[in-house]
């Protein structure tokens, strides 16, 4: 009896840590994937890796204890989740900067994907970062660093310390900073020819120049796009390749 509530508790743990990374992964817990899917992979993932966890679940006295520990497992699961997840909020923000400079802050959608308000080529580069981490075998990745967390991290022998927290700040002004780089070629070439059309308004003060700049803003700045993509691909798929170390890093600190 005692073995089979020590395999149940091992289960229950692994499933609350492996729901933790789910829940907010890149691609498995994307908005737009059913719920009742991400269960579905949730329980049969666990299935999988309960029985090649070396480590036994700890032994609890009370519920309370096993709450905390829990806890524990689930803020495991979300660290592994939300570092992934960072890399692509710097398409998102050469998304937002490039949308907002062609004119097309107006025109922002309710993105299913991102459960916010975002405009059309933030969802793009959202969609492009998908794409080429799928490419790069990003997902194989995450469920690579899923699974050897649980050798690196014992069932409930983990706290959170310090120096995550600030490895997580420095991450948030690095994908600021990619994001910038990601979307300055585009930014600074619509800036010029916002001028331009400043100037050419002062010399033509009888031409329509808002109906003139809307249209001419969104050519050139899908032009600038076009060209750009090989660029932002092989930038970005960089970007999403240091996933892998960072995950790394984040267990070995755990």
């Amino acid at each position: 009896m005692n073995e089979i509530l020590g395999h149940a508790n091992k289960f229950v743990l692994v499933l609350v840590r492996t729901s933790g990374v789910i829940m907010i992964a890149p691609v498995f817990g994307a908005a737009a994937v059913p719920t009742r899917i991400k269960a579905a992979f949730v329980l049969l993932l666990s299935f999988v890796l309960t029985p090649m966890v070396a480590s036994e679940a700890p032994a609890l006295n009370n519920a309370l204890a096993y709450g905390v520990v829990a806890v524990r497992e689930l803020s495991i699961g979300l660290m592994m989740g939300f570092t992934a997840i960072l890399a692509f909020g710097s398409f998102q923000i050469a998304g937002q900067f490039i949308g907002r400079q062609m004119g097309l802050a107006l025109g922002e959608l309710a993105d299913p994907l991102l459960e916010q308000q975002a405009s059309v080529f933030s969802q793009f580069y959202y969609i492009l970062a998908m794409l080429a981490f799928v490419a790069v075998d990003g997902h194989h990745w995450f469920l690579q660093a899923l699974s050897a967390s649980f050798a690196s991290i014992p069932l409930g022998g983990s706290s959170l310390p310090a120096s995550v927290t600030a490895g997580m700040v420095d991450r948030f002004v690095a994908v600021f900073i990619a994001g910038i780089k990601m979307a300055a070629p585009a930014v600074c070439v619509l800036v010029l020819v916002t001028i331009a059309l400043g100037m050419l308004s002062r010399a033509a003060p009888l031409l329509n120049m808002l109906m003139i700049s809307i249209s001419l803003r969104i050519a050139v700045g899908l032009v600038v796009i076009g060209i750009m993509m090989p660029h932002v691909y092989r930038y970005g798929s960089f970007l999403l390749e240091n996933i892998r170390s960072d995950l790394s890093l984040l267990v070995k600190a755990l």
